[in-house]
């Protein structure tokens, strides 16, 4: 398994940085600039570098290519762009639930919070985060800030279901150590 250390992630954001630029794309920016000093606090911390960071390096990183799907246009059918839309926000979902749940773990303080608690404040704080990027499209778009088109509500239902995934896989988690502590 490929793994990334933070400067293999510079690298490597260094040619999305270029294809964005490339494309035209320019708002694609904020998310890459966002996502990439996310990885650059986390591997500041020693906390996480104790653990799999490297793992959580790469699969972060890994999912800043669906930026790549935006900047072509696929044009194979409609329901082809609206599944794979889908699945972009169910991944988003759970790939930021996972990184907000490595902050909380990070930057609490040592069994401040149980995994559970994480859980949920990740779950919650993402849909926050999904609620202001679906106002931000809708700025970028020149539309009214507070009134969603149907894509936006799609959006931010698949982000639920994303989040939701996520914590279904937290109590897994939570039930299996409990289980091992109680052998």
């Amino acid at each position: 398994m490929y793994i990334m250390n933070i400067s293999s992630c510079r690298i490597a954001n260094f040619i999305l940085i270029t294809l964005i630029i490339a494309s035209g794309h320019l708002y694609c920016l904020w998310y890459l600039a966002a996502m990439h000093l996310s990885l650059e606090v986390l591997n500041s911390q020693s906390l996480y570098l104790q653990h799999p960071h490297k793992i959580y390096n790469a699969v972060f990183w890994l999912y800043e290519l669906v930026l790549i799907e935006r900047l072509f246009q696929h044009h194979v059918s409609e329901t082809f762009e609206w599944l794979l839309n889908c699945s972009e926000h169910l991944g988003f979902g759970i790939i930021i639930c996972l990184k907000i749940y490595i902050y909380t773990a990070v930057f609490s303080k040592q069994n401040s919070l149980s995994r559970w608690k994480r859980g949920v404040l990740a779950f919650t704080f993402f849909n926050i985060i999904g609620v202001l990027n679906e106002i931000f499209q809708n700025g970028l778009a020149g539309r009214s800030l507070f009134i969603f088109i149907d894509d936006s509500v799609k959006d931010i239902k698949m982000n639920l279901l994303g989040g939701l995934a996520f914590l279904v896989g937290v109590s897994i988690r939570v039930l299996w150590l409990k289980r091992k502590q109680e052998q």
